[in-house]
């Protein structure tokens, strides 16, 4: 029998009748709270000299005594006493029997929005990632456009309160500042609540849109998982139509950017519309899937006809006027775009450029014995990656390589996609033989003006970081038994230029798809950010260090996670409160996380506390608790899925001019050996550590970036080079 403690004093008078004498005898048991009950038991026999067969009767009374005893006292002490305590029951009773009752269980549901747009994403449907990376772009346009009529209002009055304090004498002076700056204020107040209630209601009318689109996309792939063909008579255009009808059903006021993405859609029928993800600039920089080809095709007899006769005349001409476009287009792809379309030119022309890879997947299907289905076309690169060209390679003992990738400017000018787009526009504006070259090139020419990719424009369509000329690239690898490869970047910019967004609506449409497809996987980009403890009171506000960061989280909507401001206070919550107010409740070496899903090619930002004065009275030392905290990061890197990290190589804020005085270089020189060696003997540390799936993680590269300040002379950067290829060549 398992031993019973005792949970309360009791008594129990016991009667037995015992042997020899076989008279009734009245026992009295005492157990007290804490005992165990069979040790009581065995004592109290051995007293009183009571037989030991008798001992699981005994034990079993005793038991049962004690439990009804309990029982009662539960029961006296359920008993409700007033009529607050009668309503805590009341709702508890309530609760439980919700929650295990089917038909009134109220309990909120899984959150299906990752899964729901992850798969989206990743959809094969064509036009699915489309539309949601145009509603985004739309939303934060309207989200750019309040902004601007806010910053335009607020200058306005306070022009006029400049004007009104040259024409007011000196003893108005003090009431008309107080008057001025209660205007502001309330002005401010009014913008700032406009604003949140434009965010509150954008990311509720995204996320329903997300969720409705999901489930007529998980319908569709139900009712046709049987067939591996369905997909090429599927318009993902149609899906959209039927789910913002729905919207439109059940809402009484949609947005005018979802309204405006309803008419567009409808009109636009077949033909994807400017600026899409799969128009023009879906052959430079698209990530989205293949669409599928048209369901006209020839069959039985109809291929032995005139009109599928490859050596009717007519067709022939058209298939060589479609290649004097001289965009290198084959005769089978013309072909196949003309039987697709029905043998109308210009629906050929549109198809060829918007949606070649869908005339090859028919070819493709064509030739072979049975259909498949289109494969997805990998995501986009981060600008710059392409024009990085291997220079030479060393290698270290150990067989540790370190390949060594420079970047120069030169000044020949190189091709350009934009420059050929140009020139086959004029040539084709200028064809007088080819009337459908002519009108193609009027086409292009509205697309790429469209774009914002017209003459002179090239300059202003750069992305970030596009025009950082002091950029090398590394690849190490680090450990003895298991290696693990790791990439290093060393790049003159800052953190300002990293969170910029471009001005070219292709470019920033391109980076909102390469972050949006990344978002829910296991390629992760993160930066750190720099503040002091100083900073700490307003920087949730973003009134202190980062500016720029907090002002690109305000210009779009957050959709997938609380906005910044919110991810802060919880953050803040955590920390115990100081009755000292000059003290701060963080310290140097702590660090925290946000989450972004609006930051170009940025999911994670960590927050590094340091501790900064100036750059005179600012030691860092590898005992400094900012290199701990830059060890913890490096560590988080490490332990979860994020494969590229970029840190400021002297650990300085980013309005600091670190090479504003010749006299401290050396001293700078020595903060980025420390930071450089510390960060080299962290990240041997992690690849010692075992991962939670090798099979995955073997396979992946870490990526880390230095960002030396602006402010960097060729030369000092070159010496920061040669530092970090002397530290990572060393056994």
């Amino acid at each position: 029998m398992s031993p019973t403690k005792v949970l309360k004093d009791l008594s129990v008078e016991l009667q037995f009748t015992l042997p020899s004498s076989n008279k009734p005898v009245s026992l009295k048991l005492c157990v007290k709270h804490g005992q165990l009950l069979v040790d009581v038991v065995r004592h109290f026999m051995d007293e009183n000299n009571v037989p030991c067969y008798l001992e699981i009767s005994v034990l079993s009374v005793v038991e049962s005594l004690l439990k009804e005893s309990w029982r009662g006292d539960a029961e006296l002490n359920g008993k409700i006493t007033n009529d607050g305590e009668a309503e805590i029951v009341r709702k508890e009773l309530i609760e439980k029997y919700q929650k295990h009752t089917i038909r009134y269980n109220n309990t909120p549901t899984e959150d299906i929005f990752p899964k729901a747009y992850h798969t989206l994403v990743h959809s094969p449907v064509p036009s699915i990632f489309d539309t949601l990376l145009q509603l985004e772009q739309s939303f934060s346009q309207a989200m750019n456009d309040l902004l601007a009529t806010r910053e335009r209002e607020l200058n306005e009055v306070r022009q006029r309160h400049g004007r009104e304090m040259d024409q007011n004498s000196e003893n108005e002076f003090a009431d008309l500042v107080s008057r001025h700056v209660e205007e502001i204020e309330m002005r401010q107040a009014m913008w700032a609540s406009e604003l949140d209630q434009m965010q509150h209601s954008q990311k509720r009318e995204y996320c329903e849109f997300v969720l409705k689109l999901y489930e007529a996309h998980q319908r569709l792939l139900n009712q046709n998982s049987n067939d591996p063909s369905w997909i090429y008579g599927l318009n993902g255009k149609d899906i959209v139509l039927d789910v913002i009808n729905e919207l439109k059903n059940q809402q009484p006021k949609l947005s005018k950017e979802m309204l405006e993405m309803d008419n567009h859609e409808s009109s636009s029928s077949n033909r994807s519309r400017h600026g899409s993800i799969s128009s023009l600039a879906d052959l430079m920089v698209s990530p989205t899937l293949m669409t599928p080809p048209s369901p006209r095709f020839p069959m039985g007899d109809e291929k032995k006809s005139v009109f599928f006769a490859e050596e009717d005349p007519v067709f022939q001409s058209m298939i060589a006027s479609i290649k004097e476009i001289g965009f290198g287009f084959s005769a089978e792809q013309a072909k196949m775009a003309l039987e697709m379309t029905n043998r109308d030119m210009d629906q050929a022309v549109n198809l060829l450029f918007e949606q070649l890879n869908k005339v090859d997947a028919q070819i493709a299907a064509a030739n072979a014995a049975a259909p498949a289905l289109p494969l997805r076309r990998p995501s986009i690169p981060v600008a710059g990656k392409d024009q990085e060209k291997q220079a030479h390679r060393r290698y270290k003992s150990h067989a540790r390589s370190l390949s060594l990738i420079i970047q120069k400017p030169e000044n020949k000018k190189g091709w350009s996609p934009l420059s050929f787009l140009q020139e086959r526009k004029q040539s084709m504006l200028t064809s007088n033989n080819n009337s459908t070259a002519r009108k193609f090139g009027n086409w292009l020419g509205k697309a790429m003006e469209n774009f914002g990719l017209d003459d002179g424009n090239e300059d202003g369509a750069r992305g970030p970081l596009e025009d950082t000329q002091l950029v090398e690239s590394f690849t190490i690898s680090l450990g003895n038994q298991v290696k693990s490869t790791h990439n290093l970047r060393l790049l003159v910019s800052d953190m300002d230029d990293l969170l910029k967004s471009s001005n070219d609506p292709a470019r920033d449409m391109a980076y909102r798809a390469q972050t949006a497809a990344n978002l829910y996987s296991q390629n992760l980009t993160a930066v750190v950010l720099l503040l002091t403890p100083k900073d700490w009171p307003k920087y949730k506000l973003g009134k202190s260090a980062n500016k720029a960061f907090f002002e690109r989280c305000k210009k779009s909507t957050e959709f997938h996670f609380d906005d910044v401001e919110t991810q802060l206070k919880t953050i803040e919550e955590d920390y115990p409160s100081t009755n000292n107010l000059d003290v701060p409740p963080i310290r140097e070496g702590d660090f925290f996380i946000t989450k972004h899903s609006n930051l170009p090619l940025i999911h994670i930002v960590f927050h590094l506390v340091i501790d900064f004065e100036s750059l005179q009275n600012s030691e860092l030392t590898q005992r400094s608790p900012g290199i701990d905290g830059l060890r913890n990061i490096l560590r988080t890197v490490n332990r979860f899925d994020i494969t590229s990290i970029s840190i400021p190589f002297l650990l300085l804020p980013s309005s600091v001019d670190a090479f504003s005085d010749p006299s401290i270089e050396k001293k700078m020189y020595n903060r980025g050996e420390l930071v450089l060696k510390c960060t080299k003997g962290f990240m041997i540390e992690n690849s010692r550590v075992p991962k939670h799936n090798v099979a995955e993680k073997e396979q992946e590269t870490k990526t880390v970036q230095f960002l030396l300040p602006k402010s960097a002379t060729e030369q000092q950067f070159h010496s920061f080079r040669h530092l970090l290829t002397g530290i990572f060549r060393a056994s």
